[in-house]
């Protein structure tokens, strides 16, 4: 056979195929390469000190940049909204089928502040912060489609979805960010100061994000969700700090539905709602591992966590120094299953269940901590109408006022074995275990 050759710039493993096409053929194959990314450069006034392309704003770059681009974006502040119409799946838009925001991501691109214009290279958002500030005129940013977007080192603020909708019972979600239906990678921005009826700062819908080292703080929800707001998303948050974030119901710092999202060494503190303070966990099998939720406030119950129908799995975190005005300073569980192994719940307080108030719930806790709680009934622990399993706990130097100063068990058949009960106080009756129409086997 005559000797030919092939000049093909390619991978190497089309490279063999398209060989041997072309020799079973005897014909010469052209093959054009694939394109290669751009950075596009964004600068207050469109000027980028001679790196191009160059833009003056954010959203101008998105428009042009390809699938696989990065987008770099220079320190300095960046307003403006613009109407795009809804994307496919937004629930209950805006009778204009437009929403307004400062960006807005259909393409899995990369956008990354904290850049200069004489230094492309470095990006350093503490030193030079990039902010997209929305001047409550929308959202700041929205995410959609099936794309797989990076956003990093951005400050989140002035963002409001007034009137944008977006949530299943018609309400309006998302103030600093919305992600629907994508997996957007978002790490190390600062999200604040903004507002919505659900997720002041950030809401997920139906999205397999990753969240890791951002800060969601002084952010409002008039609904649930003062900090983040997640319903039909299995996320991912990992070393984030969400605090000082209020909502009028639930989940002052987040608030999770229908997500079996996974959480891993997150701060929650500081954070303020009606119920769950810290968290609330509706119908979500969620994972909590190694989070520390302290210093937070529910107006009713639930100080740090408030578990509803959710057999969660809660494991190594520290929820301290939370207050309930009723039920549950650290965590209340309603109709919950959830499976807490290894956590210290230490100086929460409460009416009722300073460390842990149980309703309804079958829940299984071991080799946990409860110590230094306060409540007028249930110091530590109070179960009612649970039948909960408790092995190898250590409860502690609890106090109440009334009854049950470590535990208190009102109509709770729960199986008590191997835990240490010690140093509890009450004023009235069971410093350390108060039972009340119980047939606990100890």
């Amino acid at each position: 056979m005559k000797t030919k050759h092939l000049f093909v710039s390619l991978t190497l493993g089309l490279s063999l195929a398209l060989a041997l096409l072309w020799l079973l053929s005897g014909r010469a194959v052209t093959v054009t390469a694939a394109p290669q990314a751009t950075t596009h450069y964004v600068a207050p006034g469109g000027n980028c000190n001679g790196a191009t392309p160059c833009y003056g704003d954010v959203q101008s770059a998105v428009d042009a940049a390809s699938a696989g681009d990065t987008i770099k974006v220079a320190t300095g502040v960046y307003t403006g909204v613009q109407a795009r119409p809804v994307p496919p799946g937004y629930p209950n838009p805006p009778l204009t089928n437009l929403i307004t925001q400062v960006v807005y991501i259909t393409k899995t691109v990369t956008v990354r502040g904290g850049y200069t214009t004489t230094n492309w290279t470095t990006p350093n958002p503490v030193s030079y912060p990039t902010t997209l500030d929305a001047q409550g005129l929308g959202r700041v940013m929205v995410i959609a489609g099936d794309i797989s977007p990076t956003v990093e080192g951005l400050r989140i603020t002035g963002g409001d979805a007034a009137g944008l909708g977006g949530t299943p019972g018609g309400w309006n979600g998302g103030g600093g960010m919305y992600v629907i239906s994508a997996m957007a990678t978002i790490t190390n921005n600062r999200v604040f100061s903004n507002t919505a009826d659900e997720g002041g700062g950030l809401y997920l819908r139906s999205s397999l994000s990753a969240l890791s080292g951002n800060t969601v703080y002084s952010n409002t929800a008039d609904r649930s969700g003062g900090g983040l707001h997640l319903r039909y998303s299995d996320a991912t948050l990992s070393g984030n700090t969400v605090s000082a974030n209020t909502a009028t119901w639930d989940g002052g710092g987040l608030v999770l539905w229908y997500s079996a999202a996974t959480l891993s060494g997150n701060t929650v503190s500081s954070n303020t709602a009606e119920d769950g303070g810290g968290l609330f966990l509706g119908v979500s099998a969620a994972t909590l591992s190694g989070n520390t939720v302290s210093s937070n406030t529910a107006t009713e119950d639930g100080g740090g966590l408030y578990l509803h129908s959710s057999a969660a799995t809660l494991s190594g975190n520290t929820v301290s120094s939370n207050t309930a005005t009723e039920d549950g300073g650290g965590l209340y569980l309603w109709d919950s299953d959830a499976t807490l192994s290894g956590n210290t719940v230490s100086s929460n307080t409460a009416d009722w269940g300073g460390g842990l108030y149980l309703w309804w719930s079958d829940a299984t806790l071991s080799g946990n901590t409860v110590s230094s709680n306060t409540a007028d009934y249930g110091g530590g622990l109070y179960l009612w109408d649970s039948d909960a399993t408790l092995s190898g706990n250590t409860v502690s130097s609890n106090t109440a006022t009334w009854d049950g100063g470590g535990l208190y068990l009102g109509d709770s058949d729960a199986t008590l074995s191997g835990n240490t009960v010690s140093s509890n106080t009450a004023d009235e009756d069971g410093g350390g275990l108060y039972l009340r129409k119980s047939d606990a086997t100890l």
